[in-house]
């Protein structure tokens, strides 16, 4: 393998009110050793430090939405969070360079849904999907799910460097810090800091085969009134069970009134982002998915 990585980063903060990026990216602050490794230097930061002091997702717009090639160049874009991610592009990126400063970006969300541990992907990069194959193999209990939701051109942070991903964790509540979810969280870090030592020392065995992925199909919105009034609830019988298998005729949502809304659809599909907290702005209630399993791709 001769893919040699140089710099990676690991950002924490990018929605101010999910405070396991924001406290571990303090830890690896005041503790440089333990994200140091011999062959790679690794830069930790906090993206959005304003919407951090205030404890709130964003400022004036979400940042995770704002890197997308379009909006990095237009002059007319110059919200707070439009300006803070033109400043990190040029920290990290810049987004499409043949010789971008970082080479890996990992950035570090928490979820209000059930999600477990999870790895949200929007590239088809080898070098990313090769990490995530192995954090897979060592943490049978990750979830890789491929995202193509309400982003379109690729818009998140960690897609200013060629390969990236970010990491959900939950289910925990927004201004929450759990010592689980923390914890869990910083060891899956240390696994992507040995996989690239590894890859560096010429000492990783590369890995072949398949990966179970659950791929991104639509996102689906509350039921509503003509006048835009949700009208129902996640049902109690889906709500909390991220990535369970949905059949038809299962129970979808349910309405004020006791309602039982079913799930209509004639193929299987997998609930995930399921009554997330930051989603009720977007207007989606939870993401529908296909599990499918991938051919790893190998390294040049």
């Amino acid at each position: 393998m001769q893919t040699l990585v140089k710099k990676i980063a690991i950002t924490g903060g990018t929605h101010g009110n999910e405070l396991t990026g924001v406290y571990l990216v303090n830890k690896f602050k005041a503790n440089p050793n333990l994200v140091k490794r011999g062959t790679f230097e690794t830069l930790v930061m906090h993206t959005n430090v304003k919407a951090i002091e205030k404890c709130t997702r964003y400022i004036e717009r979400d940042l995770n939405r704002a890197f997308s090639l379009k909006d990095l160049a237009d002059p007319e874009k110059y919200s707070y969070e439009d300006l803070l991610a033109k400043e990190i592009n040029a920290e990290l990126g810049p987004k499409g360079s043949a010789d971008p400063k970082v080479d890996f970006i990992v950035d570090l969300h928490t979820t209000t849904s059930n999600m477990g541990i999870s790895i949200i992907i929007d590239n088809d990069n080898t070098l990313t999907w090769q990490l995530a194959a192995y954090l897979k193999e060592r943490e049978p209990k990750v979830k890789i799910f491929t995202w193509k939701g309400d982003t379109g051109d690729a818009a998140f942070v960690h897609s200013i460097a060629p390969n990236g991903f970010a990491i959900e964790v939950g289910a925990v509540p927004q201004g929450v810090l759990r010592a689980d979810i923390f914890l869990e969280t910083e060891k899956l870090i240390y696994h992507i800091l040995d996989f690239f030592e590894k890859l560096n020392t010429k000492q990783l065995e590369e890995l072949v085969g398949t990966v179970e992925t659950y791929d991104y199909l639509e996102l689906f919105d509350f039921p509503r009134d003509p006048e835009g009034n949700i009208t129902g609830m996640v049902h109690p019988d889906l709500q909390g069970k991220d990535f369970m298998a949905l059949q038809y005729g299962d129970p979808f949502f349910l309405t004020f009134e006791g309602e039982t809304i079913r799930y209509e659809k004639a193929e299987e599909s997998f609930a995930v982002f399921i009554n997330e907290a930051a989603y009720y702005e977007k207007g989606f209630a939870l993401c529908l998915c296909k599990k499918k399993s991938v051919k790893i791709p190998t390294m040049p």
